[in-house]
């Protein structure tokens, strides 16, 4: 004949200092994934980036090479990194007006100086025509017009260094081409931030909530392990 024995409770005896650390780095995890979810949820409902280059259309320029000589380089920041913009006087095809051109940038602190004679001729390109006023410079350099260094956007003194009359539109393109500064041969695409009206960031909404999954996995695993080290060290019994 069988014995009843009665079921023996579970016991848990936490180990202190893991077990604190863990609890933090659970609700690190988790807020990192609530965080990216949330910029996921905001994206879809509001995917202003995303209407904004749909709303560009294609700008057809004629650059004169002698127009070239002068590119004025404008500092700014792409995918976080400093770069360099090269703008260029052009004539808009479509309107006959005088406009300034964003060619391509060069990455990197310091000003490069980079022939940009090959942009000379008709140019097409998706992206918008504005007028952009001056803006101040946060970086605390001042502007060196005499070398066409321009560490604030100042669209009236650079058509004056380039003999353009009054304040021209600009000419932005949605995608830019930025030279490595290291080796100027080496170039990249990538989204000009200039161009639009509203703040730009490029991630799309599905790699936030490809994120989001990333760190809540990492929660769940973080418990896992939890749970089977203490079952290893015989503080985790049924």
């Amino acid at each position: 004949m069988g014995i009843d024995r009665e079921a023996r409770p579970m016991t848990f005896r936490p180990m202190p200092i893991l077990s604190v650390l863990s609890l933090i780095s659970l609700g690190i995890l988790i807020l990192l994934g609530n965080w990216q979810y949330n910029r996921y949820s905001e994206k879809i409902a509001n995917p202003s980036i995303f209407e904004q280059v749909e709303e560009s259309g294609t700008i057809r320029v004629q650059i004169e090479r002698d127009g070239t000589e002068n590119a004025q380089q404008v500092y700014g920041f792409a995918d976080s990194e400093p770069i360099w913009r090269r703008y260029v006087p052009g004539t808009d095809l479509l309107t006959g007006e005088t406009v300034l051109i964003m060619v391509e940038a060069t990455g990197g602190p310091q000003p490069v100086q980079v022939a940009v004679s090959e942009f000379a001729g008709e140019l097409s390109f998706d992206g918008f025509v504005t007028q952009k006023s001056a803006s101040l410079s946060s970086f605390g350099s001042n502007d060196d017009p005499e070398n066409n260094i321009w560490y604030a956007f100042n669209p009236t003194s650079m058509a004056v260094r380039l003999g353009v009359e009054g304040t021209p539109s600009i000419a932005e393109p949605v995608i830019m081409t930025v030279r490595n500064a290291d080796n100027l041969a080496q170039t990249r695409q990538t989204l000009n931030p200039y161009a639009f009206s509203k703040p730009v960031d490029p991630l799309p909404p599905e790699r936030h909530f490809g994120y989001a999954l990333t760190w809540w996995g990492m929660a769940l695993g973080l418990i896992g392990v939890y749970v089977a080290l203490h079952r290893a060290q015989g503080r985790l019994k049924h």
